[in-house]
């Protein structure tokens, strides 16, 4: 199986660099990551464009079969628009609920943008950065809610992985400091000529200063002139703030993104 989403190929060339496992079974691919197990979109099914969908208890079935531990069922989907949605309603009577991204793309480089005065912006590397990184997703998590520990553990392997991408020379990941506290970050994952954005936020209390564009930027230019990306993707919630951003930065809409989520209690 060859996904023809541009999220999903993009999202497999990601997990294969940080050491996944990823096996084809036909119509259907099988992702695992095996040092991020309560990675939700690290471990899920992968289904062809021409799967048999609407045949949910299978489905549903083999995700238990292949992952019998896990405390959640993610399935995406290989279509590349919503046209056939209402083929996805018997998993979502199972439970699973229906997610789309909208996928957007940029080929240009993008424009600089200095940080605001006072603003520190350069690449993650020593340790301390690497602190800096989890407390920033630590205190987004919480902001948000927060939840039970095995998402925290999920955050604490999120950026392990990040600094081995990082290390490996698979990635870059960029940080806006303000009196030594990071405040916005953003990171770009390239293999095959594609860059992939990774972990672009900002700290609630200091949104719309231009501080998620400026790392936006300075993580494209990483990729475009250090590891000869030559398309840049990045993937939004399509009824979130950030479209906005993207676009004025130049990213253009290209697809959509469908995938299905369960977590259990």
């Amino acid at each position: 199986m060859r996904p023809r989403s541009l999220g999903f190929r993009t999202d497999l060339m990601v997990r294969r660099l940080a050491g996944s496992e990823i096996s084809d079974h036909g119509d259907h691919i099988v992702v695992r990551s095996p040092l991020s197990p309560n990675f939700y979109w690290g471990n899920f099914l992968l289904l062809s464009a021409t799967a048999a969908v609407h045949r949910a208890d299978r489905w549903f079935e083999e995700f238990g079969r292949q992952f019998p531990n896990a405390r959640h069922v993610a399935i995406g989907w290989d279509r590349r628009s919503q046209r056939a949605l209402a083929a996805l309603k018997p998993l979502q009577r199972l439970g699973l609920e229906l997610e789309t991204s909208l996928v957007m793309t940029a080929a240009a480089p993008l424009g600089p943008s200095p940080p605001a005065s006072l603003m520190e912006l350069r690449r993650l590397s020593a340790s301390a950065d690497w602190r800096a990184l989890e407390a920033l997703e630590i205190e987004l998590w919480q902001q948000d809610g927060g939840g039970g520990p095995t998402h925290l553990d999920f955050l604490e392997s999120r950026v392990a992985e990040c600094r081995r991408l990082s290390q490996t020379g698979h990635a870059g990941y960029f940080g806006c400091f303000e009196a030594g506290r990071l405040v916005s970050s953003a990171g770009v994952v390239v293999g095959h000529r594609l860059g992939r954005f990774q972990n672009v936020q900002t700290a609630g209390d200091r949104r719309r200063r231009g501080l998620a564009g400026a790392t936006v930027r300075m993580a494209a230019a990483f990729a475009q002139q250090q590891l000869g990306a030559r398309q840049l993707v990045i993937v939004a919630d399509p009824a979130g703030p950030a479209v906005s951003l993207y676009r004025r930065l130049g990213f253009q809409d290209t697809e959509k993104q469908i995938g299905l989520q369960l977590v259990r209690a």
